[in-house]
C-alpha cells in the first residue's frame, strides 16, 4: 500500500513531468557540458559515464572538423544525461554560470505472471522503485546529487538485499580535464551493468553477474578521469564496505573496500567507423571479511536459494572483465565476474579452508526496430500521439551463475553435509521487447527462462529444476 507522504510525493512528480516537458520546448541549448555525475537518477553509468560518449580531438582541416563533429554527435549520451549539455527535459533553474539544479526521479511498477512450477499460482503486482532526487552543478567544476527511494524496491522487499532509503548522495569535483575526486555514497566502480542507471537498463532486471557478484552502493571517496584523448577512463578508490548488493538481513558484507576500474576506448580518436565504439574494461574490488557469512546464489528473481551462505573469514576479492560495443540500431555486451571468499583458520585446527569461489557472465544485444540510434537510452523520433508510435527495440540476454563445491570436514562436526556444498549453477535466458513510448515512459516486457543444474536445490524440483517467468513493467521518468 502507498501511504499519504508517498502519494503525494508520486504526484508531485508526475507533475513535474509535465510541468518539465512544457519548459523544455522553450528553452535554449546550454552552452558546455559539465563533469559527469556517478550513479546518478538517469546517468548512463554510475562514476563516470562510459568512454563511448567521449568528445573526439578537435582536427585541423574542416573536412575533418565536420567529421569529427559528426562523430562527436553520434557518440554523445542519449538525452544529454550530464547536467547542461542540452535544454533540459526537466524542472531545472540556472543561476547565471553559477548554479544549475535539476529535479530527477522515477516510478516503475512491475506485474508478474503466474509461475506454477514454483507454487505462485497468482499475478504479483509490486513497485519496482519510488525515487525522486536532486543533482546539479556548480561553476561547471563541481556536481553533486542527492536521491531518495521513497519505498523498498524490489531487491529490498524480497529480501534480497539491504539498502539505505538515500541512494546517492554525492559531490564530484573535477580539479583537472584528467583528474577528479568524488565523495559520499554512491556505487563502487565496477561493473559495466551495475554502473548503468536504471532508466538506461535494456532489461527489466539487472543480470545475475550485477546484482549477486557486482558490489552497488557504499559510503567512499574516488579518483577518476579520462587520459590520452580521452581513450582510456579510470576510476580507484575506498570504500568503508563493500556494496549494499553483497548485504541481507542475515549478511554483513566486507568492510575496508579497496576498488579500481580501468576502461579503453582503444578507436575513440580514429576516423569515424563501425568500431569506434568498442569499449574494453577490467575491474578489481577487495575487502575484509570477519567471520562471518558470505554470500549465497539465488535465482534471478529471487524465488529460490541453489547454493547456501557459509561462514568466511579473510578476504573477498572480486574480478571483473567487460566489453560493450554500438553501431546504428544494434548494440553488445558482456561481463566475466569471479568472485572468492577466503576462509582463513576456519579448520578444527586453526587452518585455512580453501576458498568459496563463484562465477558469472552474460552476452546482451539489442535492436531497435523503429532505426534510432543506440546509444544509451533510445530517444523516439516520433513520440507516441506526435506522428509516431515511439521506439520499439529487441533484446536478449544469455547468463550463468556458478558457485564451485566447497570441501568440508562433514556434518558430524555440525557442518552442512557434502550434497549440499556440491557445485551448482543457474543458466538464464532473457528474451525482452521495449517500447520508449516518448522521453519519459518505457514499457518492457520479459519472458526468462531459467535452469538450476541441481533440481533438488531449485525452487522447481518437480520440472527438472527449469521454470519460465514472465514480468511486465512500467517505468516513468523525468
Amino acid at each position: 500500500m502507498i501511504n499519504s507522504i508517498e502519494r503525494t510525493l508520486i504526484a508531485v512528480l508526475l507533475l513535474c513531468g509535465v510541468l518539465g516537458g512544457s519548459v523544455a520546448s522553450a528553452q535554449q541549448p546550454a552552452t558546455e557540458p559539465t563533469p559527469a555525475q556517478a550513479g546518478g537518477l538517469a546517468a548512463d553509468q554510475g562514476g563516470l559515464p562510459s568512454p563511448a560518449t567521449a568528445d573526439q580531438p578537435s582536427q585541423n582541416t574542416d573536412v575533418k572538423k565536420k567529421k569529427t563533429k559528426k562523430k562527436k554527435k553520434e557518440l554523445e549520451p542519449d538525452a544529454a544525461e550530464d547536467v547542461g549539455t542540452k535544454s533540459p527535459k526537466h524542472p531545472t533553474l540556472h543561476v547565471g554560470d553559477a548554479l544549475t539544479l535539476d529535479v530527477a526521479g522515477r516510478i516503475e511498477t512491475d506485474a508478474r505472471m503466474a509461475t506454477n512450477a514454483i507454487g505462485l499460482d497468482q499475478p504479483q503486482l509490486d513497485w519496482q522503485d519510488r525515487r525522486i532526487g536532486i543533482k546539479g552543478a556548480v561553476f561547471k567544476k563541481m556536481t553533486f546529487e542527492l536521491s531518495r527511494e521513497l519505498g523498498k524496491d524490489f531487491e529490498e522487499s524480497t529480501g534480497l538485499s539491504e539498502k539505505t532509503a538515500w541512494r546517492d548522495a554525492y559531490v564530484n569535483v573535477r580539479v583537472t580535464k584528467g583528474f577528479g575526486v568524488e565523495a559520499g555514497h554512491f556505487k563502487l566502480p565496477f561493473g559495466y551493468e551495475e554502473l548503468t542507471g536504471e532508466t538506461n537498463l535494456d532489461f527489466a532486471h539487472r543480470s545475475l553477474a550485477a546484482r549477486v557478484l557486482s558490489p552497488g552502493r557504499d559510503p567512499g571517496i574516488m579518483a577518476h578521469g579520462r587520459l590520452f584523448d580521452r581513450r582510456v577512463e579510470y576510476q580507484a578508490g575506498y570504500f568503508s564496505r563493500d556494496g549494499s548488493n553483497a548485504r541481507t538481513d542475515q549478511t554483513e558484507g566486507g568492510h575496508d573496500s579497496l576498488a579500481a576500474r580501468v576502461v579503453v576506448l582503444p578507436f575513440a580518436a580514429d576516423p569515424p567507423r563501425a568500431i569506434d565504439s568498442l569499449q574494453i574494461g577490467i575491474a578489481t574490488a577487495d575487502s575484509r571479511l570477519e567471520n562471518q557469512l558470505g554470500i549465497r546464489g539465488r535465482t534471478a528473481l529471487g524465488d529460490g536459494v541453489f547454493f547456501n551462505r557459509m561462514y568466511v573469514n579473510g578476504q573477498r576479492r572480486r574480478i571483473g572483465l567487460e566489453a560493450a560495443w554500438a553501431n546504428g540500431p544494434v548494440s553488445l555486451s558482456s561481463e566475466y565476474i569471479t568472485f572468492s571468499d577466503e576462509r582463513k583458520g576456519m579448520g578444527f585446527s586453526g587452518d585455512d579452508l580453501p576458498s568459496i569461489a563463484a562465477q558469472a557472465w552474460y552476452l546482451a544485444g539489442t535492436w531497435a526496430l523503429t532505426g534510432e540510434r543506440k546509444h544509451g537510452r533510445l530517444e523516439p523520433r516520433h513520440d507516441l500521439g506526435r506522428g509516431g508510435i515511439g521506439a520499439f527495440e529487441l533484446a536478449a540476454r544469455v547468463e550463468a551463475l556458478r558457485f564451485n563445491s566447497v570441501d568440508y570436514p562433514g556434518s558430524p562436526f555440525g557442518f552442512p553435509s557434502g550434497a549440499k556444498l556440491g557445485t551448482n549453477a543457474d543458466h538464464v535466458t532473457t528474451i525482452g521487447v521495449n517500447w520508449y513510448v516518448n522521453r519519459y515512459v518505457k514499457l518492457q516486457n520479459n519472458i526468462i527462462f531459467e535452469s538450476i543444474e541441481d533440481p533438488e536445490r531449485s525452487p522447481a524440483p518437480s520440472t527438472g529444476g527449469r521454470f519460465t517467468s514472465a514480468v511486465f513493467r512500467i517505468q516513468f521518468r523525468l
